[in-house]
């Protein structure tokens, strides 16, 4: 039977996951924040042939699974290298060779689980699974939580709050570009221009809302 306490440290623990999620999609977003990802998202959300489903499902499984595998590389894997290596070569030199491993191993994972899905979802997801996994969302979102020192909690949180940001900030701008498409935009600014700044006009709402 669970004590007063432990139920207490298991209610801490889900509002820090909650907390680093929520942040990670709207605070820290991949794309608006942090401008990572930006030109897969212009060219996906001007893609009739890519659903948004299709690619975004992907981001945000491999985004969940790499972010506790880098908390692993950078808590356990590091410090053996450290010692393995010669003094002249850091540690940091090998880090995006390591994280493209655990990215490479996040997509292995959710590979076999789009297994589990009907194939009408899990062939267009599997097409997609590469390009989802070698962006630089996913990288960079390793790399922030080695950066912040975020436990394996905080890590995975923040990674599913990455993905999420990442679907959110794809169906902001595709939005956006459906009435930047009206008549009443001249024509020089639609299409790219148009899209470009009303990215940065969302990305500087987002950092007056965090008091940045």
């Amino acid at each position: 039977m669970l004590t007063a306490s432990t139920e207490l440290t298991v209610l801490q623990g889900v509002a820090e996951f909650v907390f680093y999620a929520v942040l990670a999609v709207f605070a820290e977003n991949v794309v608006f924040s942090r401008s990572m990802g930006v030109s897969r998202l212009i060219k996906l959300v001007n893609d009739p042939e890519i659903h948004t489903w299709q690619y975004c499902t992907p981001v945000i499984f491999v985004q969940l699974c790499s972010a506790p595998l880098g908390w692993l590389a950078a808590t356990y894997l590091q410090p053996v290298l450290r010692q393995a290596l010669p003094a002249w070569m850091p540690v940091a030199a090998l880090r995006p060779l390591i994280y493209l491993t655990m990215a490479a191993v996040a997509m292995a994972v959710v590979w076999l689980f789009l297994g589990l899905v009907p194939s009408a979802w899990r062939v267009p997801c599997r097409e997609q699974l590469p390009m989802a996994t070698c962006t630089c969302s996913v990288l960079g979102t390793m790399l922030l939580c080695a950066n912040q020192n975020y436990t394996l909690l905080q890590s995975t949180g923040f990674g599913l709050g990455s993905g999420l940001g990442y679907l959110f900030a794809v169906l902001v701008v595709d939005e956006g570009r459906r009435r930047l498409g009206s008549k009443d935009v001249p024509a020089i600014f639609r299409g790219l221009p148009s899209s470009l700044i009303y990215i940065g006009v969302l990305s500087l709402a987002l950092y007056a809302l965090v008091g940045r």
